[in-house]
C-alpha cells in the first residue's frame, strides 16, 4: 500500500489555485478537506541573480537554505547545469532519512537527482538538454536513467518518452524584437496569435507517459513513497503568461489536476501531497503601481522590454522567444489524507517542507535543520520542539531604509527576509514608490523619511550596493540582529 504520493510541480502560481478552484476539482477537493497553504520560497524580487528552482528543490529536499546546502547550478562556463544527485546525498535529503528508517522511495524525473544513486527503492532521473540560445529545432531529448542495480526497471515503461518542446522564437514567427518595440499594436497581436499553445499537447504527452511508468511500475516495483516531479509547468508559464487568466496557464493545470487526480485513483495513498518550490509573475509585478510614469521609473529595465498595453512586460529571452515572467515568492502547498487535518498553514516557508514531511513518518528531524514542523497533522506530534506555530509568538520590528532605487532596495528587503525569519518588515523610503512597496507580500508597513522614528524599531537596516563589482548587501544601523 502506498504510504504518500509527492507531486512536485515547478512554479506553479498559488493564486490560480486557491482563487480558482472551481476550475481544478481534483486539486479543490484535496483542498477542501487537508492542509493548504500560499508559502515563501526562495526568491528574489527581480529577474536578476534570483534563486533559481535548483536551489529551491534543493532546499525541499534536505531542508537546508540555499547558502547551507551550496548546491551549484552554473558551471565554470556560466552555463546552466543539472546538479548530480550524489551532490545531495551527503545531506541527508529526504528520501535518504526515509530509507534509513526503512521507508522505501521511488523517486521519478526529481530536479538535480540526474546521474541516479541507489537508494532504499529506486530512482528514474529525467535529463534534458536546456535550450538556451536560438535554433530551428524546439524539442530537446529527454533521456531516462536509472542506476546499474535498477535497469530492469525499463522493462515496465512505455516504449518513448516524449521530448521536451520549447516555445517558437520571435524569428520562426516571423518577428523582431526591435520590430515589436517600435509597434505596440504590432506586438500585441504577435502575442495573441502565438504564446505557447503547443505546449499544452507536450505536456499532456509528458504527463500520461509517466502515469503509465509510474502506475505499472507501483504494481511490480512497489514502494512507500512516490514523488514525482515536473519542470514542465514553469517552462510554460514563463513564455505564455502575457495577461491576466491565461489561457494556456489554466489549461496547463487542468493538465495537472487530472492527472494528480488519475495517479490517486491508481494508487489510492494514504497522504497525498502537491507542491510547487516558488509560483511565476509578470515582470510589472515588479514594479505594481497605478502611476504608469513611475512604474517605468522604477523598473530598471525599462528601455529593454516591451511594455504591453495591459501593462505587462516581456523580455527576448536569450532562446530567442519572449518571456514573460520572474519568479513569484509564494509557492503552493497542499496535503491531505488519513494524517492530515483541514486548516489554512499561516507562515510557512521552504524550509518547513523538510521537517513536516518527517514529522508525517514520525521520524526525528536532523540537527541544523531551522525549518519548523506546519501544525497540520491529527496525530501525535514527535517533533514537538519544532511546532512552527510553537516557536512564532515573537515578531521583531524591523526596518529597511530605501537608500537605493526601488529595485535594490527590494533586494536587500527580501534578502533581510530570507535569512531573519521572525519579524515584520517596514520600508522607510520616498512616497511615490509606497504602493510598489506594499505590493510585496514580504512588506509589513510603509513609512516615509519624514515620519521615521528609529525609537519605534527592534532593527533599523540600511542597504549597501556597488553598482561596479554587483555587491549587495546591507548594515545593522539601530538596534540588535534579528534571529
Amino acid at each position: 500500500m502506498l504510504k504518500t504520493l509527492i507531486i512536485g510541480a515547478d512554479a506553479v502560481c498559488p493564486n490560480y489555485i486557491f482563487d480558482h478552484q472551481e476550475r481544478y476539482p481534483n486539486l479543490s477537493k484535496l483542498i477542501g478537506r487537508g492542509a493548504s497553504a500560499s508559502y515563501s520560497a526562495y526568491v528574489q524580487k527581480g529577474y536578476k541573480d534570483s534563486y533559481l528552482s535548483e536551489m529551491n528543490w534543493s532546499s525541499i529536499y534536505t531542508g537546508l537554505a540555499p547558502w547551507e546546502h551550496n548546491i551549484a547550478v552554473k558551471g565554470d562556463d556560466g552555463k546552466r547545469h543539472t546538479p548530480s544527485m550524489c551532490q545531495l546525498q551527503d545531506l541527508i535529503p529526504f528520501w535518504k532519512i526515509l530509507g534509513d528508517n526503512g521507508i522505501s522511495v521511488g523517486m521519478w524525473a526529481a530536479d538535480c537527482c540526474v546521474n541516479p544513486v541507489e537508494i532504499n527503492g529506486y530512482v528514474v532521473s529525467a535529463h534534458y538538454e536546456m535550450i538556451e540560445t536560438p535554433r530551428d529545432n524546439r524539442f530537446s531529448k529527454r533521456t531516462l536513467e536509472v542506476c546499474d542495480r535498477d535497469k530492469n526497471i525499463f522493462d515496465l515503461f512505455p516504449r518513448d518518452v516524449p521530448p521536451r518542446l520549447y516555445p517558437r522564437t520571435l524569428k520562426q514567427q516571423g518577428y523582431s524584437f526591435d520590430e515589436l518595440k517600435k509597434s505596440p499594436s504590432l506586438a500585441w497581436e504577435a502575442i495573441e496569435n502565438y504564446h505557447f499553445q503547443d505546449a499544452i499537447e507536450n505536456f499532456n504527452k509528458e504527463l500520461d507517459f509517466f502515469k503509465i511508468a509510474i502506475c505499472k511500475t507501483q504494481s511490480e516495483k512497489p514502494v512507500d513513497v512516490l514523488f514525482f516531479y515536473t519542470p514542465t509547468t514553469d517552462l510554460i508559464a514563463h513564455c505564455c503568461m502575457y495577461c491576466d487568466d491565461n489561457d494556456v496557464l489554466i489549461e496547463t493545470y487542468r493538465l495537472l489536476d487530472r492527472f494528480v487526480g488519475e495517479l490517486m485513483n491508481e494508487l489510492v495513498p494514504d497522504n497525498i501531497i502537491v507542491l510547487s518550490d516558488h509560483g511565476m509573475i509578470n515582470f510589472r509585478e515588479l514594479v505594481n503601481c497605478a502611476d504608469e510614469k513611475i512604474a517605468h521609473e522604477a523598473f530598471s529595465a525599462r528601455d529593454e522590454v516591451l511594455w504591453l498595453k495591459n501593462g505587462y512586460i516581456a523580455f527576448e529571452a536569450h532562446n530567442g522567444a519572449l518571456l514573460f515572467t520572474a519568479h513569484g515568492l509564494k509557492g503552493t502547498f497542499i496535503a491531505a489524507g488519513k494524517d492530515i487535518k483541514h486548516t489554512q498553514i499561516e507562515g510557512m516557508r521552504n524550509l518547513d517542507i523538510y521537517p513536516t514531511l518527517l514529522e508525517l513518518f514520525n521520524i526525528t528531524i536532523p540537527n541544523g535543520r531551522s525549518g519548523f514542523v506546519c501544525d497540520i497533522f491529527n496525530k501525535n506530534i514527535v517533533n514537538e520542539g519544532k511546532l512552527l506555530c510553537n516557536n512564532s509568538t515573537h515578531q521583531s520590528k524591523v526596518a529597511v531604509l530605501q537608500s537605493y532605487s526601488p529595485s535594490i532596495t527590494d533586494i536587500v528587503l527580501n534578502e533581510l527576509y530570507l535569512h531573519k525569519r521572525f519579524a515584520t518588515y517596514t520600508v522607510v523610503g520616498e512616497e511615490k514608490y509606497k504602493e510598489i512597496y506594499l505590493h510585496n507580500p514580504r512588506v509589513n508597513e510603509f513609512i516615509n523619511y519624514k515620519d521615521f522614528n528609529h525609537n519605534n524599531f527592534d532593527a533599523v537596516y540600511y542597504g549597501v550596493y556597488n553598482e561596479t563589482s554587483g555587491l549587495i548587501g546591507h548594515i545593522l544601523v539601530h538596534g540588535r540582529e534579528t534571529e
